[in-house]
């Protein structure tokens, strides 16, 4: 994030202590000394969970009173797993209004069933406490990229995590064409359940957004969401035609009655860029995983 240039406040949570020298951010907390020494969760989500409660009144005066809160974390080890559901579950609480967002990721299923149960645990939790949860499910991410070395594999996956997030902060921070209102957003991600994030480049806005939709790390049924946002980012030639192709795909292919769009003009690219987040969408996997319906 701070490598894009994303203009939020990033916070940077962990329970071991050499792992988070290595991380860029605003501020880093290193939480649950008491619990774990500084070495780490183990593993263990009740450990990651008792690491997190120790400190919460530290993470809490970190976060503030935000509009939008972000969460994110890799699901499978502790911290995340036993952590993300207690901080939001303790945002929600104090500050009710503040929109809560969780960005994560599911393990590889080859990891092992340790680490596939903890972070099934933790996303049922998490789920039951943030507005929208979004889901990349590194299985996916494997079968697109599993060809590429391992640290491209996972530096696109973060880079995708950033760039999502700062198109999100960018609609509210920079100047637009066509604008899209916190009111909008909130429609879109208040209390809805499952997400599914996509980013696309192409040669014209209607690929762009097939990209978009094609890069999607969960085996979502867009055809079913709630409702979608699509943020546009391309050349001031860009005509009102073109630049309404990716909304138009969404209503008329994908036949969603609710999408919100915003389109700004970008001087440094050379092709439109496109993020669309779905919201209130299906997952067969997470469904068999979780045993219930991911939508809620």
């Amino acid at each position: 994030l701070k490598e894009v240039g994303a203009p939020v406040k990033t916070i940077a949570i962990h329970t071991e202590a050499n792992h988070l020298k290595a991380i860029k951010s605003d501020v880093k907390l290193l939480v649950g000394e008491t619990v774990t020494g500084g070495f780490g969760s183990g593993g263990n989500p009740n450990v990651g969970e008792r690491a997190i409660m120790a400190d919460l009144d530290r993470i809490m005066a970190a976060i503030g009173r935000p509009h939008v809160l972000i969460v994110t974390g890799g699901l499978g080890g502790g911290t995340a797993s036993g952590g993300i559901a207690p901080i939001l579950s303790a945002v929600r609480d104090r500050f009710p209004d503040v929109i809560r967002i969780a960005l994560v990721s599911f393990p590889f299923s080859w990891e092992g069933l340790g680490k596939v149960n903890n972070a099934r645990y933790g996303l049922s939790r998490i789920m039951g406490v943030a507005d929208l949860t979004i889901v990349n499910l590194n299985d996916i991410l494997s079968r697109k990229i599993g060809y590429i070395q391992v640290q491209y594999a996972f530096k696109y996956a973060d880079s995708l995590l950033a760039a999502v997030i700062s198109d999100l902060a960018n609609l509210f921070y920079m100047p637009h064409v066509v604008s899209i209102s916190f009111a909008d957003f909130e429609a879109v991600v208040r209390e809805a359940g499952l997400g599914a994030v996509g980013l696309g480049v192409g040669g014209r806005v209607a690929d762009a957004a097939k990209t978009a939709l094609g890069n999607i790390l969960l085996d979502a049924e867009i055809k079913e969401a709630d409702s979608a946002l699509v943020y546009l980012q391309a050349t001031p030639n860009t005509s009102l035609e073109e630049a309404g192709s990716a909304t138009k795909l969404l209503t008329e292919d994908y036949l969603l009655e609710r999408v919100y769009w915003g389109f700004r003009i970008a001087e440094d690219l050379n092709e439109p860029r496109i993020t669309i987040i779905a919201s209130g969408v299906r997952s067969p996997t997470l469904e068999g995983l979780l045993g219930i319906s991911a939508t809620r």
